[in-house]
């Protein structure tokens, strides 16, 4: 048991899942039923929104760990597919991760922002924007959520986007219009 709360303290990175997050995750996973590793890839992927995306190379040497320690059992399915299922000992070593965890939120906040950056780059990435512009609509957003408090507030943020469209608009329209320009240039100099 003290092994894998030790697990939980080496490492580094970025990552997505703090230190033992995986672990937890997959426990926690096999607490509501059964299933096959790809079966916990696709709901991992799935409940970070898609902002996780396990490999195998993640997720198998850490069902094998699970397994050595005695906290998940193989199942042998017909085909061949492998089944985890957490054991007893799985179910306390989740419990102990649980108040864990929430402990060390408590009294170290290290990897939150950690977590939160990489949540936010693969966002970030995934709208092909550059940071500027991510930030840009971060601000944005914590802007709304401020303003929502009172009226003024919100009408005078509505005229600041407004402005803010404005100028988006005229940007692009001046992208088509100096390509307009651009290709009448190469029309009268082909002449």
């Amino acid at each position: 048991m003290d092994q894998l709360i030790d697990d939980e303290r080496r490492g580094s990175g970025k990552r997505y899942f703090s230190r033992g997050g995986v672990k937890f995750a997959l426990l926690t996973l096999l607490e509501s039923e059964p299933m096959h590793g790809y079966q916990m890839m696709k709901a991992l992927e799935e409940q970070s929104g898609g902002l996780y995306i396990p490999s195998a190379g993640s997720i198998y040497p850490t069902l094998q760990m699970l397994v050595r320690r005695g906290f998940t059992a193989v199942m042998d399915e017909e085909g061949g597919k492998k089944v985890y299922r957490i054991t007893d000992q799985g179910r306390t070593a989740l419990k102990l991760l649980s108040n864990k965890t929430k402990s060390d939120a408590a009294e170290n906040e290290r990897y939150a922002p950690q977590a939160e950056s990489f949540r936010n780059d693969k966002i970030r990435m995934k709208l092909g924007l550059s940071h500027a512009s991510y930030d840009l609509l971060r601000l944005v957003k914590q802007a709304e959520q401020e303003a929502s408090a009172s009226m003024e507030r919100k009408e005078r943020l509505q005229r600041l986007i407004n402005d803010q469209h404005q100028q988006l608009k005229a940007f692009l329209a001046s992208r088509e219009h100096d390509a307009a320009a651009a290709a009448r240039e190469v029309i009268l100099a082909s002449k």
